[in-house]
């Protein structure tokens, strides 16, 4: 494809980008502030007449180039934002900049704890300790290599930096499509300053925020801060006596309120919650302060500041961040779960749980999440001569993690919980930069790179009545170097060149990795674990049928909750890992950029990028002893980029526009996959009978699935309209096309969906035996909406007193989407191959339309020293799915909520 081809769904006319350019609004407005300043948006010029003073918007510093130059001045796609407009949508971490960037979002694994950035369409979906993410993330420039570092709390900062299109020249590894550089508060070496504050909120949120800055002597000074949060959970929680496995909950069930008289089992058999009890009890409301989706974090910062002169700063920085809340659920999606088809698991919400509340949750596993972590940043920055500074970047990170989450809410047949025994991920960086400084026509930067991991990880997966896995990883390490060069050259004052080029090594080891399981009755002769299912005739009642297993159920629950922490006598060894693989790239960038006026720069780049290739476990098959290797490729993409920023109305308004086209090569996916299927004749126990059994064996892997193709034009504006007024926000068009085959499996309960899977032809599948897959060719990629805007709108009101109010309105609006690349609704499937009554769009992933408003309101003193504020966010409630899937067939989604809050704070 040519640069110059705009192949978008939506047509755009020149007219109407003009339009769009000139009169909509488009991103959180991108503003550098000092933190007691409340009033970001402008800055007054001063006039001798009498005529008012004249507002402007304020020049922005940013760091994207690796030195401070003006926003509106440097050939990236950047949007910036202070820790005042974070405060006004209520952005307290990186989880929450979901849509605050122009084709940028982010979700949440449940599983793991870590945000998934998706940014232009790219995103990496595995959070384990070997996946890497699509978007890198830095904090002080100094690179958090773990998705979970991502978690630390967004506080006392002097601005977030989210950079658009790949950065691998200067930021380096796993930034193919950006990069976010969060950037706190330095210390101040001339006054003693601070600022106290408190919120209260809906769910019975409290928070608590602080920042002291002391100057020591002239060169030296001392900045803390701490963030404390505590609130319940936004769901109505309930924990379950009913489901299979009882050992968390610890209950008494003659203390325990049984169901109403003359219900019995056999009455309920759609609810799999009550199967195979012979009582059923009352669920119990659990205390929302520790139930799944409450927050219970905090996270302090001490940083100290030496700077002798104006030719040397040393900077030392540590910060904690502690997560100790329960986790994340998944909501229920009543409106798809009525459709279902009637069998076990069939059935409306009304029916299975009595409600149709989407944020009613059951479950038998108590949230836990134990999370530590602990950076350690230094930088030091030497001015050698006057056109030349030397600059060294160390980090160490230190991650500890625990925790479970019950998978399955009651909502599968399987009882299934994920535990996370123990993690450790440790990390170390290093940077050396040499760049100049001066005023010659080439401003060049050249460096080193050295980055070393070391994860160790103790984890287990429990599903009651199918078995236990373990993952015992003591030592994956990661070691990654590279050099880095770019520099730029003026031919003329208007007319700039940009060559810069990285090479980066990385290496990936596994020392004494093992998978082990326990799928048989071997490994639980103490509770007949395996012997379960044998139990069941499905022919006979349900009260039978409850009856042969209630002794299996009784010996579990008579267990430990650490009884399956550690791998059982028996277990087979399902992989060995001892593996270790390397890999090596050469990025570069090429840019042309032309400042027309002082005002208006035109750039233009062509640049690549590079994510590194991964490891995994190696798994033997069952079948023939053979050893399956999950490596993967790293994934290439290149980006051609133009574009262009100017500053209109006398300062009043700033307009940027980009278009890109990117060209990825073996992009990574990460995905269920059925590696092996075994066949063998087993006993029926209940007739004598040889019978054959199939068990298939699957596993999350990633690998390098297809090629891809994405562009998008990306408006953004900030405006002064009238005095104490500001309009800004960003308007985009994004279309993503995987274009290369992808076979990929149908991932929603094939068995429920799909008829005789033998007999049926399905045009297009791998296999005509198995008619759930399908070729991803032509699909969109997740989280990329066509068409997004977002609309931001304040205004100051002063007050005769002095005092300032100042009302605060955000807009988000995005197109249709999809949560996931299968694109459900485009497959081809005949209605022969389908059971009865199946309706395909209740499993669909695709995301409508919506739409979000924000609101803030704030008061300020004169002098800016007190304020009170309070805000609402999805002000009308909108329900929208973050992310959707299943447990089982059962739809599940994280859900957006109604919130608000109110916060006093006091600078001094």
């Amino acid at each position: 494809m040519k640069l110059n081809q705009l192949n978008f769904r939506v047509k755009l006319s020149p007219i109407f980008v003009a339009m769009a350019a000139a009169n909509l609004t488009y991103s959180l407005p991108s503003f550098s502030q000092e933190i007691d300043n409340d009033v970001p948006v402008v800055e007054k010029e001063e006039n001798t007449d009498d005529a008012p003073d004249i507002e402007v918007l304020e020049r922005i510093t940013v760091s994207a180039t690796k030195r401070d130059t003006d926003l509106m001045n440097t050939p990236v796609a950047i949007s910036a934002f202070t820790e005042e407009q974070l405060n006004k949508i209520g952005i307290t971490n990186v989880k929450d900049l979901n849509n605050v960037v122009p084709n940028m979002s982010i979700m949440t694994d449940r599983e793991s704890s870590a945000p998934i950035i998706t940014m232009r369409g790219v995103r990496s979906t595995n959070t384990t300790e070997w996946g890497d993410p699509a978007v890198g993330v830095h904090y002080d420039g100094i690179y958090s290599p773990r998705p979970q570092g991502a978690l630390s709390l967004i506080f006392d900062v002097e601005r977030v930096e989210a950079l658009r299109g790949p950065q691998g020249t200067l930021f380096g590894r796993n930034s193919t499509v950006g990069s976010l550089n969060i950037i706190s508060a330095k210390p101040n070496l001339n006054e003693v300053e601070g600022k106290i504050e408190l919120e209260a909120g809906r769910w019975n949120q409290q928070v608590i925020k602080g920042v002291l800055n002391v100057p020591i002597s002239d060169s030296f000074a001392l900045r803390g801060s701490f963030f404390k949060e505590t609130r319940d959970s936004n769901l109505n929680g309930y924990y379950d006596p009913n489901q299979w496995d009882q050992r968390y909950l610890g209950l008494d069930t003659s203390q325990l309120t049984p169901i109403s008289e003359g219900i019995t089992p056999a009455d309920r058999d759609t609810d799999n919650r009550t199967y195979f009890n012979d009582t059923l009890y009352e669920p119990i409301k659990a205390d929302p302060a520790d139930f799944y989706n409450n927050s219970d974090q905090y996270a302090f910062r001490i940083s100290g500041l030496y700077s002798p002169s104006i030719d040397f700063s040393w900077q030392l920085t540590f910060e904690r961040y502690v997560d100790q809340g329960a986790g994340t659920a998944a909501s229920r999606d009543c409106e798809k779960i009525k459709d279902r088809p009637s069998d076990v698991n069939g059935g409306s919400c009304t029916d299975l749980w009595g409600t149709e509340d989407n944020h009613t949750v059951y479950v038998n596993v108590p949230g836990k999440v134990d999370l530590t972590l602990d950076s350690y940043r230094s930088s030091i920055h030497y001015d050698i001569t006057d056109d030349i500074q030397f600059s060294y970047l160390a980090g160490f990170q230190s991650q500890e993690r625990s925790g479970q989450v019950d998978l399955d809410q009651g909502m599968y047949f399987y009882d299934q919980i994920l535990k996370w025994i123990d993690t450790d991920y440790d990390s170390w960086s290093h940077e050396l930069q040499f760049k100049s400084t001066g005023e010659s026509d080439l401003q060049w930067i050249v460096g080193y790179f050295n980055l070393k991991e070391d994860n160790s990880m103790n984890g287990q997966y429990h599903g009651a009545m199918g078995g236990v896995s373990w993952w015992l990883q003591p030592s994956r390490t990661v070691e990654s170097e590279a050099f880095f060069a770019q520099g730029t050259y003026a031919f003329t004052d208007k007319l700039f060149l940009t060559l810069g080029a990285r090479y980066t090594e990385d290496q990936k080891e596994d020392k004494g990795g093992r998978n082990l399981g326990c799928f048989s009755n071997e490994c639980y002769t103490d509770v007949a674990w395996g012997e379960v299912w044998d139990y069941i005739d499905w022919s006979i009642p349900l009260d039978e049928q409850i009856e042969n297993t209630s002794a299996v159920r009784a010996n579990l629950n008579a267990l430990p909750v650490d009884y399956y922490d550690s791998p059982v006598e028996g277990a087979e060894v399902d992989s060995e890992n001892d593996v270790k693989q390397s890999w090596s790239k050469t990025t570069w960038r090429v840019g042309l950029d032309y400042q027309a006026t002082a005002d208006t720069l035109f750039y233009s780049y062509i640049a690549n990028g590079f994510k590194g290739g991964g490891i995994g476990d190696i798994l033997i098959k069952q079948s023939d002893g053979t050893r399956f290797d999950t490596s993967y490729d790293g994934e290439e993409v290149v980006t051609y980029e133009i574009g262009a920023k100017t500053t209109l109305l006398d300062g009043k308004m700033n307009l940027r526009a980009n278009y890109f086209f990117s060209d990825y090569k073996n992009q990574q996916f990460s995905t269920w996959t059925i590696y092996d299927t075994i066949t063998e004749m087993q006993e029926d126990p209940r007739t004598g009978e040889m019978i054959e059994m199939t068990q298939d064996f699957g596993t999350f892997l990633t690998r390098n699935a297809s090629n891809s193709k994405i562009s998008g034009l990306e408006l953004e504006m900030d405006l002064v309209p009238w005095k104490g007024g500001f309009i800004g926000g960003y308007l985009t068009f994004l279309d993503t096309e995987i274009t290369s085959d992808y076979w990929k499996a149908w991932g929603s309960e094939p068995s429920q969906v799909f008829a005789n899977p033998d007999d049926v032809e399905i045009p297009g599948t791998l296999d005509t035996s198995q008619p759930w897959f399908r070729n991803l060719k032509g699909n969109q990629l997740a989280y990329s909406p066509e068409v997004s805007f977002t609309l931001n709108i304040s205004h100051t009101f002063e007050l005769s007193n002095g005092g300032r109010i100042i009302p605060f309105v955000n807009i988000h609006w995005e197109d249709d989407s999809y949560t996931s690349i299968d694109n459900t609704d485009k497959w081809d499937i005949p209605a022969e191959a389908l059971n009865e009554g199946i309706d395909l769009d209740i499993y669909s992933d695709k995301r409508e339309a919506w739409a979000m408003i924000n609101a803030n309101l704030k008061y300020e003193t004169a002098d800016s020293t007190w304020y009170i504020e309070g805000g609402i966010y999805n002000l009308t409630d909108e329900d929208v799915n973050w992310w959707q899937g299943y447990s089982g067939s059962t739809p599940v989604a994280g859900k957006a909520r109604r919130n608000w809050n109110i916060r006093v704070g006091y600078n001094f």
